[in-house]
């Protein structure tokens, strides 16, 4: 019996963490490029992927393939930031663009304090610029 609910309760679990993308599971669409960025996935809208980032020195990377084209929301939730400094994406094909530089975002970026860290959010303009792919990076305050 314990052993059903628990089986249960997991598959519950891993529909969910596929919510936010219908073509493609999250997984496969970002990943970590740092050995202390850890990501976690989180129950997101359909036409939205959302997950937490967290990282021990302050600067969080992760690898973004292609986005599907029906995106319309990517959502990190930071953890344990302290005051977010700026967020660089770079492209696959070389072009990179500065997202956030610590007072004002591109169009479609917003930064809000959480209760223990921040929550980016990527649509519109900014989403369309880092749907290709690439290396998406959030800086910290300098902990040295």
């Amino acid at each position: 019996m314990r052993a059903s609910i628990m089986m249960s309760w997991l598959l519950a679990a891993g529909v969910m963490a596929l919510v936010g993308c219908t073509a493609t599971a999250p997984q496969n669409l970002v990943q970590s490029a740092l050995a202390d960025t850890h990501l976690g996935w989180q129950p997101a809208p359909e036409h939205q992927l959302a997950f937490s980032l967290a990282t021990a020195t302050g600067i969080a990377r992760v690898t973004l393939r292609p986005l599907p084209q029906d995106l319309q929301t990517l959502t990190l939730d930071l953890p344990g930031m302290q005051k977010v400094e700026g967020v660089q994406w770079v492209g696959e094909n070389g072009k990179s663009a500065m997202l956030y530089s610590g007072v004002d975002g591109n169009d479609g970026v917003r930064l809000e304090r959480q209760h223990h860290g921040f929550r980016l959010e990527i649509s519109g303009a900014a989403l369309d610029r880092v749907r290709g792919g690439g290396v998406l990076t959030v800086i910290d305050y300098y902990r040295g």
